[in-house]
């Protein structure tokens, strides 16, 4: 390629993550695609990660200027969450190693998180149209935190950091959903090159779905109570905003299809969202059977939105290598 490592994109690992999101939505329907996933993934985070590394020691001051940028700052967390869902698949598929993976990610998460809301309270003053859906990044990176280590057998002490990243995650995510909102109210649409981190909104409602059914689920199983009702409610709740945003998002998404709306890394932030959104939905299917449909009607869309995806990003790939 002809950038240079100064010129590295923390958005690559967007690909890690969305794939990663297809690896795990696909395990009951054709697991096969994800024990190749996750290999291909492993190997395709590894070398990202090796990049990124070196761009750190090379231009660490690159490095430190962009995460310290209102808009860049935010994407940061894309290298650990990559790390997270990857702990999640080889947990899932008994691979070993997914606590590792899932120790590093969640400290670097936790890092990320307080130190890019330090940054934006005490040293910048962002404007109302500064604020765009990859301010979802962090909430999202905690909540899936939780969702990983609820994989485990039930443990008081998981439980508890599970629910400490949860907290951070459910009360970060309902502050900047309030704030967006009032920006998309009192602003213009949000320029081509962010539009499609309007759909991240997708991506903790989703997770939070799949976190409320095993929260209670460790509850019961912990302190004996009979919850799951509870969780069904707040679940299904969630999905229907699900829904509307999922809805909402598409018309937009049209609207800007009839602007000049060119394809760029930022559109893999409609691959993890969707999946988010269907594993949440496969998640109520175990309970509901009207949800089983429409988990495979996302499941086909979000095939169609990742294939359309990897397909222009290695177009990109060779047209920057040639």
């Amino acid at each position: 390629m002809k950038t240079n490592l100064r010129d590295f994109n923390i958005s690559w690992f967007a690909t890690v993550l969305g794939s990663g999101g297809v690896a795990l939505v696909s395990l009951p329907f054709y697991p096969q695609l994800t024990l190749v996933l996750t290999y291909l993934l492993t190997f395709v985070f590894a070398i990202l990660t090796l990049i990124w590394i070196a761009k750190i020691i090379k231009h660490g001051n690159v490095v430190k200027s962009e995460i310290q940028h209102v808009v860049l700052g935010n994407f940061y967390p894309l290298q650990p969450i990559s790390a997270v869902i990857l702990a999640i698949l080889y947990k899932k598929l008994s691979f070993g190693f997914d606590l590792p993976l899932l120790i590093y990610g969640a400290v670097l998460i936790f890092l990320f998180t307080v130190y890019l809301s330090y940054h934006f309270f005490a040293n910048i003053t962002p404007q109302l149209n500064h604020i765009h859906g990859g301010w979802f990044i962090p909430p999202v990176s905690t909540i899936l935190v939780t969702d990983a280590l609820l994989l485990y057998p039930p443990n008081k002490m998981l439980f508890a950091i599970s629910l400490i990243y949860f907290g951070m995650g459910v009360m970060l995510f309902l502050f900047l959903a309030t704030i967006l909102f009032l920006r998309l109210i009192n602003h213009e649409l949000l320029p081509s090159e962010l539009a499609p981190t309007n759909f991240i909104l997708l991506a903790p409602i989703g997770i939070l779905i799949v976190d409320f059914l095993s929260i209670f689920r460790h509850a019961d199983l912990l302190f004996g109570s009979f919850s799951t009702h509870i969780a069904l409610i707040l679940s299904i709740s969630l999905w229907g905003f699900g829904l509307w945003a999922f809805i909402v998002n598409a018309m937009l998404f049209v609207k800007y299809i009839k602007r000049e709306f060119p394809f760029f890394l930022g559109w893999w932030s409609y691959v993890f969202p969707t999946a988010a959104f269907t594993l949440g939905t496969i998640a109520l299917s175990h309970h509901i059977e009207f949800f089983k449909p429409l988990a495979l009607a996302l499941y086909g869309l979000l095939m169609f939105v990742w294939i359309s995806v990897s397909l222009k990003t290695i177009k990109l790939l060779v047209s920057k290598s040639t």
